[in-house]
């Protein structure tokens, strides 16, 4: 064992394991609130950090301040072994930088876990002492119950261990969860063990707190196997043969509403789930309890094969107000790069469910790929330019995921290089939602200024179509570009101007938007 193991053990054995997680980036982080109340129910002292938050377009490493911040925090705390939360693999050197700073100022243990150290161990344990690969609530208190009667934790499943020899011992993994009522509810009490670092601000407290939207999660994993999603990996290479996709009761999500409207009054639910479980029977008890037992209106994720009348009036009923569904791009790319197949005529027909119904949809777009023709650019704002307003669209930047099968393809066929995989590539930093700034070709500068004025009320559809066939515009999109701008910042305007109004405009919120490149993606 590495000395910095032993000095874990030692120390846990002497004042008992005292546990810090970080999450980076990500104020929402469902895994450290829920890492974090496992932990607690067995009576380990956790101290949630949340370092910085995300703001899209607009992520920046940690400066000295706040990482001598994160160290006083760490010291305070007395804490003996610090987990970092890794979301994405954007952020693999922004965790090499924080362990360092760790490893420098205070010696002790690091451990690594979450989607990264999943797919990539063999990277992530050059750095760290520990890392943890999977699922990680069950393997994080058998870890901490270990270091507390001291037992031996070199082979605790689901970690990955450094030896003094540099050699490194790697444990299998336990079976996933499958009853997932029987985990711990996310904990958002606050309380002094729960700290918010950005700049030279320090608050205490849960940083969620006062957000008018509680998001939760009522499945993990995904029944698709979309090429450029974490789930189809996880599936096929982490987890073979076993169920990915695995459901709450509703019993048990509405219970979790009520222990965390106990904390603060938001306003709506968003359920966060890759897509929302629409299992018959369900459903069904779902659309009766929910209704009864919360009442506020709620959004959900949803994938256009899961669409049809009946299930989306049975929502409809029971408070569903909005839904975020992904088309992706042209029906030819979105089937050839993507491997989703659903045709441009059933979109518009599930466009047109929502309008009829009074649901109001967020489209999710993908830009930046590098396989669309200018044939694929038209029938993607020919379809968008049907749909009937109102409604959202948010546009986003193609990224590539390490092990993803559209990491695997793109790579294959030669149209991307190993730069461009996320982790070595942080592009999701400066150009995860489109900004109309970033250097693309000018053609798809025309086509993204022009889809994303087609969401906006007040601008006549005639006037875009018409836009649309300039070939002049096409090779000098200026103009496009700066009507794209103004249109945005009017749709900015109105929707902050009806939040404050609504006592919706937090200041989380209002530092996350509060920079041009967000306003002008939205």
């Amino acid at each position: 064992m590495n000395p910095r193991l032993e000095q874990l053990v030692r120390a846990a054995g002497q004042d008992g394991p005292r546990i810090g997680i970080i999450s980076m980036y990500d104020v929402e982080n469902n895994a450290v609130r829920i890492l974090a109340a496992t932990l607690r129910q067995a009576g380990v002292h956790v101290t949630e950090i949340y370092f910085k938050d995300w703001i899209s377009n607009h992520i920046f490493p940690a400066t000295d301040e706040e990482l001598e911040g994160l160290i006083s925090v760490i010291r305070e705390a007395r804490l003996n072994l610090v987990c970092v939360s890794i979301r994405a693999s954007a952020y693999f050197n922004a965790a090499r930088i924080l362990t360092r700073h760790i490893h420098e100022e205070l010696d002790i243990a690091v451990l690594w876990g979450g989607m990264h150290p999943t797919l990539m161990p063999e990277q992530s344990i050059e750095s760290a002492e520990l890392v943890l690969k999977g699922e990680g609530e069950l393997a994080l208190l058998d870890l901490a119950e270990r270091l507390a009667t001291g037992r031996d934790i070199s082979d605790t499943p689901n970690l990955w261990l450094r030896q003094a020899d540099g050699s490194i011992r790697q444990n299998a993994l336990r079976p996933l969860v499958s009853d997932l009522d029987t985990l711990a509810f996310r904990d958002y009490s606050t309380h002094e063990h729960k700290v918010h670092l950005y700049g030279d601000t320090r608050v205490v407290g849960d940083p969620m707190h006062g957000d008018p939207v509680f998001q939760m999660m009522g499945s993990r994993g995904c029944i698709y196997k979309c090429s450029y999603c974490y789930n189809s990996t996880y599936k096929k290479d982490v987890y073979p043969g076993q169920k990915w996709f695995r459901v709450r009761s509703p019993a048990s999500m509405v219970e979790e509403i009520k222990a965390a409207r106990a904390h603060w009054n938001f306003k709506r639910i968003r359920f966060d789930d890759e897509v929302f479980n629409f299992q018959k029977d369900w459903l069904v008890e779902f659309c009766d309890l929910y209704p009864k037992a919360i009442g506020l209106p709620f959004e959900i994720f949803i994938e256009p094969k899961l669409v049809n009348e009946e299930r989306m009036s049975m929502l409809r009923d029971a408070g569903l107000v909005s839904v975020y569904m992904g088309i992706q791009s042209s029906e030819r790319v979105t089937g050839h790069l993507y491997d989703r197949r659903v045709k441009n005529s059933n979109i518009n027909d599930i466009a047109e469910l929502y309008h009829r119904l009074g649901i109001k949809p967020h489209f999710q777009l993908i830009f930046d790929d590098p396989v669309s023709t200018e044939e694929d650019k038209r029938a993607l704002f020919e379809m968008v330019s049907k749909f009937p307003r109102p409604f959202d669209l948010y546009l986003f930047s193609m990224t590539v995921f390490p092990g993803s099968e559209l990491n695997h393809k793109l790579l294959q066929s030669g149209l991307i290089s190993e730069y461009d995989i996320e982790g070595t590539n942080t592009k999701v930093f400066y150009q995860h939602r489109v900004n109309l700034k970033y250097p693309r070709p000018v053609e798809d500068t025309f086509w993204i200024s022009l889809i994303q004025m087609l969401s906006k009320d007040f601008i006549p559809r005639p006037a875009l179509r018409a836009l649309s066939k300039s070939e002049f515009l096409k090779k000098h999109p200026w103009p496009l570009i700066q009507a794209a701008h103004a249109a945005n910042f009017v749709k900015m305007g109105t929707t902050v101007g009806k939040m404050a109004k609504n006592g919706e405009l937090t200041k989380t919120l209002w530092r996350r938007w509060a920079n041009l490149d967000t306003i002008i993606t939205t």
